[in-house]
C-alpha cells in the first residue's frame, strides 16, 4: 500500500512539472541564433538536412522539440555518411566523362590524359565531400549539445519532484500505513477462520467413513480367518468400493494405508482359495505310481459351499481374479503331473480307488524298461485322467461353462507339445518302412489332440488351429524324417572324423564307377530295408553313357569309405523323397546334407589329427588318398545329385547345388595337396642335412678332405644315412599305397633334395686334390646309384598302364608335369628283375652297380638334378680336355659357364694351358 501510494504522488508531481514547464517562456525567445532562424516548423527543420536546431514559430522549444531535433539530426548524420564504396560508385555513374553502355566503353580508346582528367575530378568531388561531412558533424555536434543540456535540467527537476515526494510519504504516511495495516490482518484472521472451519467438516466427515470402513474392515479380516472364501471377497470389494466413494480421503496418508490393507486381503482371499483348491485335489508322481486325488472339503454350518470348484473360482471372479485360479490349476496339472508322467518310459492303468484322504486315479509306472509305452496307451491313459478330474471338480449342476473355470487357454496347447515330444518327436523313424507305420502312430495323436482342444478349451475353432502343436508337425512328417536322418547321418560322420584308428580299407582293385557301385554304397549306408531309388538308378545310366569314370587303385582308410557311402545314401533318400509331389525342397536337404558331410569330416578331422599326419608320413599320404577319393566322389555326387534330384545349378539351397559339389571337391584337392607339400618339404630339408653331414660329427671334413680316412668314413656314413632315409620314405609311398604317377613325382622331389645338396657341397669346395676328386666321384656315383628306386614291380605297373590315361588324381605339386605315358611303364617293368634294385649300403663308398636304364630314364624325366649328379662324378676325374670336348659337344649342359670354370679352377693346377682351356668354355 505504501509503494501505491508514492507512485501516486509522483505521477502527480510530473503532470505538474511537465504542464508550468511548457506554459513558460524563456527570456532568449528573440534576438539572433538559432532561434531567429525558426522560419519552419521542428519537422521541417528536421527534414532539411540542415543539422541545425531550430524554434518554432509558435513558441518557445520544448522538451519534445529538443528531443525530436535529436534524433532527426542523428538520422541526417547516418544519412549523409553514405559507404565509401557505395560513393565512388555513384560519382562513377554520374560522371560525365563516362559512356552510355558497356559496348561503347570497350570501343573507346583510354589515353593518359583521359585517366587523369578522371582521376583529378574524382580527387575534386572527394575533396568537397569531405568538407561538406565536416561541417555536418560540426553542424550535429551543436544539436547534440544544446539537447543534453535541456536533458539535464529535466532529470534535476524530476530529482526534485521526486524529493517532494518523499516528504509528502513522510507527513502523511503514518496514519494511513496504520489503518491499512489494521484492515489486512482482520481479513486475514477471517479466512484463517473459515479454513479452520472446512478442515473440522472434512475431519469429522473422514472420521464417520473411517467408523464405517473399520467396521467393514472387521468383519472382512473375519471371514478371511475363518475361511469363508466367497463371503470374504465380497467384503473386500464392499470395503474398496466404500474407501473409493469416501472422496473426503482423497490424497490422504489414511487412504494410502486404507488401500495396502485392501490389496493385502484381496491376496489373503486368494492364497486361500488356492489353497483350498491344492486341498480338494492333488498331484503325485511317485518312483512306481501316479496319482491324481480328489478329496471333499470341511464343510461348516452357516457357510457357503466351497467343496465345489465354482464356489471357489466364484470368490476369485469376484475380485477379478478369476483366471488365475484357471492358470493355478491348469500349469500344476501339467507341470507335475503330465510332464513327469511322460517323462518315464512305461506307464500302465492302475484304475481308481477310494481311500481314506478321497477318490484317487492311479498309474503304474515303470522307469527301467526297454519298451516305451506307445503312443495310443499314453493318449488314452491321458484322456482318463481328464475325465477323471472333470467329472470329480465339475459339480453337476454347473453350467455349461464349468469348463473354463477349471482348464486356461494354453492348457491344451501345453498337454499338446508334452505329448508331442514324447511321442512324436523323439520318435521320428530312421528308415522308409518304419516311417510308413509311423503315420498311422500320427494320426492318433492327432485325434487325440483333437479330443483334448475340444474338452478344455472354449474358443472358436479358427484360433483353435493355430495353437495345435501335433497338427502343425503331422503336417511336416516328411521334413521331420529328412531331418532325422541327415542328423544321424552327420552323426555317425562325425564318429568317423574323431576315430583315430587310421584303419585301411582295402582295394582290390581300381574302382570303376558304375551303376552297381551306387547301389552298394548307397545301400551300405542304409537300412537293409532301404531300397535304391529308381531315380538314382536312371541318374548312374545317364551318368555313364556320357563319360568313364575310374579311381586307381590307392590305400584309402576305412573311414572316408564310410563318409562317401554315406552321402550315397543321403542322396537315395532324396531320390525317395520325390515320389511325393510336394517333397521336392526334402530332395535339396537331402543333397545339401550329403555335401555337407563331406565339409564337417574334412573340417574335423584335419583339426584333430593334424599333428600325426606330420609326423608320420604313412598317414599322411593316406590323408592325401583320403582327399583325392572324396573329391573324386563328391564332384560324381553332385552332377548324379543334379539329374536324379533335378537340382538347377543355382539352386536356392546353395549346399546342394553343382558349384556347392564342385567347390567342395576343389577343398578336398587343395587340402590334401597342401597337406603332402609340407610333408615333402619337411622330408626334403632332413634329406638335405643328411645329405651334406651337417649336425654330425665330422661332417665338416666329410667333402674339403675326402681322401683321408677320417673323410671317407664320414662320405660312407652320409652315403649310408641318405640311402636309409630314402629307402624308407620310398617304401612308404611305393604303389598300392599311391598311384606310380604320385610316387615318382613324390620320389623325384626326394632324389632332387639329395642330388642337388650333393652337388651343390662339392662345387662350394675352392681346391680339390687328385685323390679327393677321386672319392669325390665315387661318392656321386654311390648317391646316383639311389635312382634304382624308380624301378617297380611289373606285377604293379601292368593294372595301371591302361587306368592312368583315363582318370588319376593330381599330385601334391608339380601339377604341369605330364603322366608316365604307357611304353615307359611297360619298358620300365621289363628292365626290373625284381628285389635287387638297390645296392645295399655299406660303411664306405664303394662303386655304385649301374642302375637299369628304365630307372635311369625315370629319374631324369622326374629329378632335374640326376643328369647333373652323373656329369659331375665324370667331371672330377677326366681331363680338362674331356671336360672342354664334352662341352663343346653338348653334353654337360646341366652346368653353366661359370659352374664349369669354377670346377676347372678347383680341380686344376694354375698353368697357361688352364687359363686357355677356361677361355674355351667362356667362349662355347
Amino acid at each position: 500500500m505504501a509503494h501505491l501510494t508514492r507512485i501516486t504522488l509522483l505521477l502527480i508531481a510530473l503532470m505538474v512539472f511537465l504542464c508550468s514547464a511548457m506554459a513558460a517562456t524563456p527570456s532568449a525567445a528573440s534576438g539572433s541564433g538559432p532561434a531567429a532562424a525558426a522560419a519552419a516548423s521542428p519537422v521541417q527543420a528536421a527534414s532539411s538536412g540542415s543539422g541545425q536546431l531550430v524554434h518554432s514559430q509558435d513558441g518557445p522549444i520544448t522538451l519534445g522539440e529538443v528531443v525530436f531535433t535529436f534524433v532527426a539530426g542523428l538520422m541526417t548524420i547516418v544519412i549523409n555518411t553514405v559507404p565509401m564504396d557505395a560513393f565512388v560508385v555513384k560519382i562513377l555513374e554520374t560522371d560525365a566523362h563516362s559512356l552510355q553502355s558497356a559496348d561503347a566503353l570497350l570501343e573507346s580508346e583510354l589515353t593518359l590524359d583521359v585517366a587523369q582528367q578522371l582521376s583529378a575530378e574524382l580527387d575534386g568531388r572527394l575533396r568537397r565531400c569531405k568538407a561538406e561531412l565536416r561541417q555536418s558533424l560540426v553542424d550535429n555536434h551543436s544539436t547534440y549539445t544544446a539537447a543534453s543540456n535541456e536533458a539535464e535540467r529535466a532529470q534535476e527537476s524530476i530529482a526534485q519532484l521526486l524529493h517532494g515526494v518523499d516528504e509528502l510519504q513522510a507527513m502523511f504516511g503514518d496514519e494511513e500505513t496504520g489503518i491499512h495495516a489494521r484492515v489486512i490482518d482482520a481479513m486475514e484472521a477471517e479466512a484463517q477462520a473459515r479454513r479452520q472451519v472446512e478442515e473440522n467438516s472434512a475431519v469429522l466427515d473422514g472420521l464417520r467413513v473411517l467408523a464405517s470402513v473399520n467396521s467393514h474392515l472387521r468383519g472382512m479380516d473375519a471371514l478371511v480367518r475363518d475361511g469363508w472364501h466367497l463371503e470374504a471377497a465380497v467384503a473386500v470389494r464392499a470395503v474398496e468400493r466404500t474407501v473409493v466413494s469416501a472422496h473426503a480421503l482423497d490424497g490422504s496418508r489414511i487412504r494410502s494405508v486404507l488401500d495396502d490393507r485392501i490389496h493385502l486381503a484381496a491376496m489373503n482371499v486368494k492364497e486361500n482359495v488356492l489353497r483350498a483348491l491344492w486341498r480338494l485335489v492333488s498331484f503325485d508322481v511317485a518312483e512306481s505310481r501316479a496319482t491324481i486325488t480328489v478329496a471333499p472339503l470341511d464343510i461348516k454350518q452357516g457357510q457357503s459351499s466351497c467343496s465345489d470348484l465354482a464356489s471357489l473360482h466364484a470368490a476369485l471372479s469376484t475380485l477379478d481374479a478369476g483366471k488365475e485360479l484357471e492358470r493355478a490349476f491348469s500349469d500344476r496339472f501339467v507341470r507335475s503331473f503330465v510332464a513327469p508322467l511322460l517323462s518315464v518310459p512305461g506307464i500302465a492303468h492302475s484304475g481308481r480307488h477310494n481311500t481314506a484322504s478321497g477318490e484317487e486315479f492311479a498309474l503304474l509306472l515303470r522307469r527301467e524298461t526297454d519298451a516305451a509305452t506307445p503312443a495310443a496307451t499314453i493318449c488314452r491313459l491321458l484322456e482318463e485322467a481328464l475325465e477323471f478330474v472333470n467329472e470329480k471338480l465339475v459339480c453337476s449342476d454347473s453350467s455349461s461353462s464349468a469348463k473354463s473355470m477349471l482348464w486356461a487357454d494354453g492348457c491344451a496347447s501345453g498337454i499338446a507339445t508334452i505329448v508331442l515330444d514324447r511321442c512324436l518327436l523323439s520318435c521320428i523313424p530312421t528308415t522308409r518302412k518304419a516311417l510308413a507305420e509311423f503315420r498311422d502312430q500320427v494320426d492318433v495323436l492327432v485325434a487325440f489332440e483333437d479330443k483334448l482342444f475340444s474338452g478344455l478349451t472354449t474358443r472358436d475353432s479358427a484360433a483353435e488351429e493355430e495353437d495345435r502343436p501335433i497338427k502343425a508337425k503331422a503336417d511336416q512328417i516328411e521334413d521331420l524324417f529328412a531331418r532325422r536322418r541327415c542328423d544321424q547321418a552327420i552323426s555317425k560322420v562325425r564318429k568317423l572324423a574323431e576315430s583315430s584308428s587310421f584303419s585301411v580299407a582295402a582295394m582290390d582293385g581300381h574302382e570303376t564307377w558304375s551303376v552297381d557301385l551306387v547301389q552298394s554304397l548307397a545301400s551300405a549306408s542304409s537300412s537293409t530295408d532301404c531300397q535304391v531309388a529308381p531315380a538314382l538308378i536312371e541318374a548312374a545310366s545317364a551318368e555313364l553313357a556320357e563319360r568313364e569314370l575310374v579311381f586307381p587303385k590307392c590305400s584309402v582308410s576305412a573311414a572316408i569309405r564310410g563318409l562317401v557311402s554315406t552321402a550315397y545314401g543321403l542322396v537315395n533318400e532324396g531320390a525317395q523323397s520325390l515320389e511325393d509331389a510336394a517333397a521336392s525342397h526334402v530332395a535339396a536337404m537331402f543333397a545339401g546334407a550329403a555335401r555337407c558331410v563331406f565339409d564337417v569330416y574334412r573340417a574335423l578331422f584335419l583339426t584333430l589329427h593334424r599333428a600325426q599326419l606330420t609326423k608320420v608320413p604313412a598317414l599322411g599320404w593316406q590323408f592325401f588318398n583320403d582327399c583325392m577319393y572324396a573329391a573324386h566322389h563328391a564332384g560324381i555326387l553332385g552332377a548324379l545329385a543334379a539329374r536324379a534330384l533335378s537340382i538347377p545349378q543355382n539352386a536356392s539351397l546353395p549346399a546342394a547345388s553343382i558349384d556347392g559339389w564342385t567347390n567342395t571337391a576343389q577343398l578336398y584337392v587343395a587340402v590334401g595337396r597342401s597337406h603332402v607339400a609340407t610333408i615333402v618339404r619337411q622330408e626334403t630339408d632332413e634329406l638335405r642335412r643328411l645329405s651334406t653331414g651337417s649336425g654330425s660329427k665330422g661332417g665338416g671334413i666329410a667333402f674339403v678332405s675326402a681322401s683321408s680316412d677320417a673323410g671317407k668314413a664320414q662320405l660312407g656314413k652320409v652315403a649310408s644315412q641318405v640311402r636309409l632315409s630314402l629307402t624308407q620314405l620310398a617304401r612308404a609311398i611305393r604303389p598300392p599305397a599311391v598311384t606310380p604317377h604320385v610316387f615318382y613325382r613324390t620320389l623325384g622331389a626326394y632324389m632332387d633334395a639329395v642330388f642337388g645338396a650333393t652337388v651343390d657341397a662339392i662345387t662350394s669346395i675352392g681346391d680339390i686334390g687328385v685323390d679327393d676328386s677321386q672319392a669325390l666321384s665315387d661318392h656321386c656315383r654311390a648317391v646316383h646309384s639311389l635312382v634304382a628306386l624308380f624301378q617297380l614291380d611289373a606285377s604293379v605297373l601292368e593294372s595301371y598302364t591302361a587306368v592312368l590315361p583315363l582318370q588319376s588324381p593330381q599330385p601334391e605339386a608339380a601339377s604341369d608335369q605330364s603322366h608316365p605315358p604307357d611304353d615307359l611303364l611297360d619298358s620300365d617293368a621289363d628292365d626290373y628283375s625284381g628285389s635287387d634294385a638297390l645296392v645295399p649300403p655299406s660303411a664306405s663308398p664303394e662303386p655304385a652297380r649301374r642302375s637299369s636304364p628304365a630307372a635311369i630314364k625315370l629319374a631324369n624325366e622326374y629329378c632335374t638334378v640326376a643328369n647333373k649328379l652323373a656329369q659331375l662324378a665324370d667331371i672330377l676325374v677326366i681331363s680338362r680336355a674331356d671336360i672342354v670336348a664334352r662341352r663343346r659337344a653338348g653334353l654337360l649342359y646341366d652346368f653353366s659357364v661359370d659352374e664349369l670354370v669354377a670346377l676347372v679352377y678347383s680341380l686344376f693346377a694354375a698353368t697357361v694351358d688352364r687359363e686357355h682351356d677356361i677361355m674355351v668354355l667362356e667362349s662355347l
